[in-house]
């Protein structure tokens, strides 16, 4: 049953929960995390190419290992570099080496360097013992420590496939103590103001206070930059020798460490960005985190509880939205939004700084749209599969004429009819004919002798002979499961079209009207011949129909039908119609036909039998009567002869008598007999797909309304498939006549509206135009045929007057009804209106 707002079925909405389900847990237990990750990094490569203001990057890069040989450097070379940065007035100072140890002599001069700068940062780092593996921080020696304006922890996160992508803004050896290196540098770098981390942590869990154990808050993606040269860089002898410009380096951050990795113990780690290897010195992953923090563009991925739920919605809305959409679109609609979501992600990444994982659910889509697809082939192939052994066995139970003759039975046939002389395989057995003909049986040559044939004789000829069936047999190929399944179809297709039309031209051909009715007294069918005798339509009420005739007996027609039903013995009465037709109407129970009744009813016009009748009742009549007079003189005469009151002779009376019996017998010879009648048609309907009917006539009207500028507007999602019980080049020709006439009486520039609904009388389709519309007296005869509207007959628009005939005709052949609702100046609504029992269930369809 259709409704506009039931699009989805049960089967279809536990599809799409499963799918629904199956990507939330996938997205919650981070099953293809890998390609998540993988997808981020791709993502966060598209970024535009841009440089820092702030931070400036002092390298110990291969110059000055050239210089100064290998690391670790006497102390007094960074107590110098530290003194240089501090006259160049530089607003803070990340020192990304690890003095943990005392060294020299030059440790009190690096101590000076850092307490006279009062800017210094320095990192801490947790390392693992080589004796038993215990977990330690790692921090500058003591009056280092004092020194330095903040410590902060080095510590990035890898993931599973050893890339350093996030890190925790506060961590340390039991509890989160320690900030991050990062954030100490641009708390320092803020002078008085101390800076707040850009997020609370939202877990609770309080801290393990075990030492063995790194205790980590404040996850964040690093904001990586593609472009290698985002940083400015100073080699760290240039900065010791005086050789770079105080004022480069004045008001800035700088960064200070390790960047050539041909040094020892060198700091590198892999990254997402895709350049130097995609590895990169710890100080410039430092310098990064600083920028993304100062910057507030620290990256942090949604709730993943969040994420997978927006996962799974996303899915479920996906599929059941495939079900609204015309199946040809399914394809587009679900890689679009797959499109659509990566597109989303990386919108989010970049613009709103949030990392939303969307592979999954798009992932999911595509996987469970083919299995959508199978599932949908796997259901259509059901059905087939039962249509084609319904088919099959329809054929096979239906009547068939036999068209099997011999070439024999063919040519001795013909030669009764003296449409040929002869025959023969041999050329030489007939070789005195003068017109002899080739034809090919069965791939052998024959001739056949023509005889002297009027033009009507010769087309008759040919049309037998090319209606014959001596044509050789097709081989059949072997194919596919399908393809062998479409030729079965076409095969059973092409005998039930050819019974259906044999039933459809007997019915037309025989000289009775029949109407039938099922056990609700519901009129379902009535041929050509009972539409001629009464005012009769599929869906009618018989009683209704049986008003317009009045019995020529005491009964009535409930009775009759219901002694029918009960009986089940056929019965006839005779009726008069209003037009003065007399007709035989017989009474047939046609009883358990796939488990229900119907009631046939014939109708014979015997008309001209009850007026002949009449006539002879008149005639005999009158032959009655003056048979009577003569006879009754011939006795006068021969009463007065015999009493010999006469004076009429002998010769005189045997002549009155001959002259009045040959008068009498004159008027015995009066009497005559004729009948005739016409025949009706049937029309078996069969599944046909409403929606895809539309599509087809809109394709067709869609030239006619553009060349007027008139838009046609129908909306296929928002229905779902609609099969009816009709004739599919019926239907779209029904679509297209009321498409045309809508755009034909409509001005330029102007809409054509087509909708579906629903209603108490079953489901209508809505053709609206802006047209002039039609009043109220016109609209009584618009159905008829060679009716048009004065208006158009005035204004010279072409038409004869058979389109809304023809639509009105042919929904009488769906049980349907076309009607109008209009007003002048207001446009026209025409509507096709196919009742409940027009419209074909799931079931039916073998469809979920």
């Amino acid at each position: 049953m259709f409704e506009k707002r039931r699009f989805f079925t049960k089967g279809g909405i536990l599809f799409a929960t499963l799918l629904a389900i199956t990507a939330f847990f996938l997205s919650y237990f981070k099953v293809f995390q890998p390609v998540e990750l993988l997808a981020y990094d791709r993502m966060l490569r598209l970024q535009s190419t841009d440089y820092s203001e702030n931070v400036v990057i002092v390298a110990m890069d291969e110059k000055s290992l050239r210089e100064y040989g290998p690391l670790p450097w006497p102390r007094e070379l960074h107590a110098k570099a530290i003194r240089q940065l501090t006259q160049a007035n530089v607003r803070a100072i990340g020192y990304d080496v690890l003095f943990n140890k005392e060294k020299d002599e030059g440790d009190e001069a690096l101590t000076q360097a850092v307490l006279e700068s009062g800017r210094v940062v320095f990192p801490v780092v947790i390392d693992e013992l080589k004796q038993d593996g215990q977990l330690i921080e790692l921090q500058p020696f003591p009056e280092l420590y004092q020194a330095s304006a903040e410590l902060g922890m080095v510590h990035f996160e890898l993931d599973s496939d050893n890339i350093a992508r996030a890190v925790y803004l506060k961590s340390g050896l039991g509890e989160p103590y320690w900030r991050t290196f990062a954030a100490e540098v641009l708390d320092v770098a803020n002078g008085d103001e101390t800076f707040q981390l850009p997020f609370e942590d939202a877990r609770e869990e309080k801290p393990s206070f075990n030492l063995t154990k790194i205790e980590q808050t404040h996850y964040g993606f690093i904001p990586y930059k593609k472009n290698r040269d985002y940083f400015s860089k100073i080699s760290f002898t240039d900065l010791v020798e005086g050789k770079i410009e105080p004022s480069l380096l004045n008001g800035r951050v700088v960064f200070v460490g390790v960047t050539a990795t041909a040094a020892r113990n060198a700091d590198f780690l892999p990254v997402p960005v895709n350049r130097d290897g995609q590895i990169m010195s710890g100080v410039e992953i430092n310098a990064t985190l600083y920028e993304g923090l100062i910057n507030n563009q620290l990256i942090r991925p949604v709730d993943n509880l969040l994420a997978s739920v927006i996962s799974g919605l996303l899915v479920l809305m996906l599929f059941m939205l495939i079900p609204r959409s015309m199946p040809r679109h399914n394809v587009y609609l679900v890689f679009v939004l797959a499109f659509v979501l990566l597109f989303v992600s990386w919108t989010l990444l970049h613009g709103a700084n949030r990392w939303l994982p969307m592979l999954t659910p798009a992932i999911v889509m595509v996987a469970g749209y083919f299995l959508w697809v199978w599932r949908a082939v796997v259901t259509n192939m059901a059905f087939f599969r039962r249509t084609v052994k319904r088919l099959q066995t329809e054929v096979s139970n239906s009547f068939e004429p036999d068209v099997k003759a011999t070439f024999e039975q063919h040519f001795q046939f013909w030669k009764r009819l003296n449409l040929i002389r002869g025959w023969s395989k041999d050329e030489r057995d007939i070789v005195e004919y003068e017109r002899s003909i080739p034809v090919d049986i069965n791939n052998k040559p024959w001739l056949v002798e023509l005889e002297n044939h009027t033009e009507a004789e010769r087309r008759l000829f040919y049309k037998l002979y090319e209606q014959s069936t001596l044509t050789a047999e097709v081989e059949e190929t072997q194919g596919s499961v399908i393809e062998d399944k479409v030729a079965q179809v076409q095969t059973a297709i092409t005998k039930i079209n050819f019974l259906r039309r044999f039933v459809e031209k007997t019915m037309d051909k025989m000289s009775d009207g029949i109407v039938l009715l099922d056990m609700s007294g519901v009129i379902f069918y009535a041929n050509l011949e009972a539409k001629k005798y009464l005012d009769v339509t599929e869906g009618q009420d018989i009683f209704e129909v049986l008003s317009q005739l009045n019995l020529q007996s005491k009964a009535d027609w409930a009775e009759e039908i219901k002694s029918v039903m009960l009986t089940g013995v056929g019965s006839e009465v005779q009726a008069l119609s209003k037009q003065k037709n007399y007709y035989k109407i017989g009474f047939t129970l046609l009883d358990n036909i796939e488990g229900q009744d119907f009631i046939i009813i014939n109708l014979a016009d015997i008309t001209s039998v009850k007026r002949e009748q009449q006539r002879q009742l008149e005639m005999i009549d009158f032959i009655s009567h003056d048979l009577r007079s003569p006879m009754t003189s011939v006795l006068a005469l021969l009463g007065q002869f015999r009493t010999k009151t006469s004076n009429l002779t002998v010769e005189e009376l045997s002549a009155e008598v001959e002259r009045l019996t040959q008068s009498s017998l004159s008027l015995a010879e009066h009497f005559l007999m004729l009948s005739r009648a016409e025949s009706g048609i049937e029309m078996p309907l069969y599944p046909v797909e409403l929606l895809n009917s539309i599509d087809n006539a809109l394709a067709i009207a869609r030239p006619l309304a553009t060349d007027k500028n008139i838009t046609i507007k129908f909306e296929f999602r928002d229905y779902e498939d609609t099969w009816l019980n009709a004739n599919e080049d019926l239907l779209e020709r029904v679509i297209l006549n009321l498409l045309t006439n809508a755009i034909k009486y409509s001005p330029n520039d102007s809409v054509v509206e087509v909708s579906l609904k629903e209603t108490d009388d079953g489901v209508c389709l809505l053709v609206d135009d802006q047209g002039e519309g039609i009043d109220a007296e016109q609209m009584e005869t618009i159905f008829k045929p060679f009716s048009r509207i004065r208006r158009h007959e005035v204004s010279k628009i072409k038409g004869i007057g058979l389109g809304l005939r023809f639509v009105k005709a042919a929904m009488e052949r769906f049980n349907g009804d076309v009607s109008v609702e209009s007003d002048v100046g207001q446009g026209s609504c025409f509507i096709l209106t196919f009742p409940h029992s027009a419209v074909v269930d799931d079931e039916m369809k073998g469809i979920s």
